[in-house]
């Protein structure tokens, strides 16, 4: 068994409201590095960028706020390209190298032997299982995702449907994953899966270091 020489990258994943952030918020409660795909994206759409060059250029300079010195107002862009098939696989193909250079970077500055994570809702549908030693879905009850994605965004029903419908199923990104932490139940019930799985890793990762 080859020992771990740098850093064990999981990835979180799931559909949109299912509780990545949750999950997240506990790993960095027990000192595990968490990179977030989503605020990487919103770094490289506020900053001047050669990411937020090309989307304006794609999309358009209205979906620019110009209040927020220039930002790219998000809501304005969600409901482009959540109704538009192309021009969602558009904004893919612009962003998705871009974050995924930006991840490897900051993963890159880790010291060695230790456990990060990345929260990437997309990451089966973007191909990226190879980037991660191990990978986690989120799930959650349908009816409690839908009602999260309503409050949150502040979204109609067919605008719940039109983002859920852009993702794979929860069922389909489970069954792919290495583990699934079901976040339908209290916080703490899902604190409790988040703490045996993180205790199988590092038991893992110090079995190889005595190897």
């Amino acid at each position: 068994m080859a020992k771990t020489e740098h850093p064990y990258i999981l990835g979180i994943t799931g559909t949109i409201s299912s509780g990545k952030s949750l999950v997240g918020k506990l790993l960095a409660e027990r000192n595990v590095p968490v990179f977030d795909s989503d605020s990487i994206v919103h770094d490289l759409l506020r900053l001047e960028t050669p990411t937020r060059k090309a989307v304006v250029e794609r999309f358009g300079e209205n979906i620019v706020d110009p209040e927020r010195n220039g930002a790219i107002d998000r809501v304005r862009l969600g409901k482009v390209v959540f109704s538009d098939t192309t021009a969602r696989k558009d904004l893919e193909a612009i962003v998705h190298p871009a974050v995924i250079k930006e991840t490897r970077r900051r993963i890159n500055e880790l010291p060695e032997n230790s456990i990060a994570a990345v929260l990437a809702p997309l990451l089966f549908e973007a191909g990226l299982q190879n980037e991660y030693n191990e990978i986690w879905a989120v799930t959650t009850d349908l009816e409690t995702l839908k009602q999260r994605l309503r409050q949150r965004d502040n979204l109609s029903d067919s605008e719940v449907e039109k983002r859920l419908a852009a993702q794979w199923s929860q069922e389909k990104k489970a069954s792919l994953s290495d583990a699934v932490i079901d976040n339908s139940g209290t916080p703490q019930n899902t604190a409790q899966q988040v703490d045996l799985l993180l205790e199988k890793i590092k038991h893992k990762l110090e079995l190889e270091r005595v190897q």
